[in-house]
């Protein structure tokens, strides 16, 4: 088990002297960044103004970080179970008039929060935007700070470039995509794919995660794709069905059908922006 998750924040090799460097930013104001925001809907923010800790209660917390992790939970559980959507994260305070989670809101929203209408401990985050490793801690704590993880069990999938991934096998001999895992101490349960193994580590934001959930001792496990295309593609999104996930997975016969719905459009989206 591997108590150290990974680098959340870059680190300059640049050897300076403190005093120029003091002396060089003097003019410079330093840039602050949107705090995020989180609002829950109406008939939640009511539960919780009558609960004693005002937060969330939750046995079963999967959070999907990345495009292939929010299309999978997407089209595997949004599309095919009974969940509804109880809260959003914004990165900007503006006040807005409209409840959280409406469906035709226009605001900036950048992570979405869903409850199994069939379980009310059973949450399920989609983040669809990428969370810079300045932002990580905040992020975060927001979302431990409103939501009791004490006694989930936690899931977290997300994907990477293989070009990031260190093996003794040639790149150009991996198969992918292939999945790796890594969990805290207090997640006993069997991995079901193999371990993320040295000198690979999580990075930004998973690695903040991880790293809070290990020392909160949290049962938590995340699985990350390891992709070599950097377009979408079904398999991909696929391969997180191999995870040991906390929701029952259903499909049916248009499955299928709106995986490769999904890709095409994205597809399309990523050669207009090439």
């Amino acid at each position: 088990m591997a108590t150290y998750f990974g680098e959340v924040l870059p680190v300059s090799s640049r050897a300076v002297d403190l005093d120029d460097d003091e002396d060089e930013n003097d003019d410079e104001l330093p840039q602050t960044l949107p705090s995020p925001v989180l609002q829950w809907s109406v008939h939640v923010q009511e539960e919780l103004n009558h609960s004693k800790d005002k937060k969330l209660s939750c046995s079963k917390f999967l959070l999907a970080y990345g495009i292939e992790a929010n299309a999978f939970a997407d089209i595997y559980l949004i599309k095919q179970s009974s969940f509804e959507q109880i809260g959003s994260i914004f990165t900007s305070s503006e006040a807005v008039d409209e409840a959280a989670g409406a469906k035709d809101s226009r605001r900036n929203k950048t992570c979405s929060i869903f409850r199994d209408s069939n379980d009310s401990s059973a949450l399920l985050c989609m983040c669809k935007r990428d969370v810079l490793p300045e932002e990580s801690y905040t992020w975060t704590k927001l979302i431990l700070d409103n939501i009791d993880l004490s006694h989930a069990v936690i899931t977290v999938l997300t994907s990477c470039s293989t070009g990031n991934y260190s093996s003794e096998i040639p790149q150009s001999q991996l198969q992918t995509p292939f999945l790796r895992c890594l969990k805290t101490t207090e997640y006993t349960a069997p991995a079901v794919c193999p371990a993320l193994e040295q000198p690979n580590m999580l990075t930004g934001f998973p690695a903040m995660l991880m790293t809070f959930f290990q020392v909160q001792k949290y049962k938590a496990i995340i699985f990350v794709c390891y992709k070599e295309n950097r377009f979408i593609e079904v398999a991909n999104v696929k391969s997180f069905l191999k995870a040991a996930l906390p929701f029952t997975i259903r499909t049916n016969q248009n499955t299928e059908t709106m995986l490769v719905d999904l890709t095409e459009k994205h597809a399309i989206h990523d050669m207009i922006y090439m």
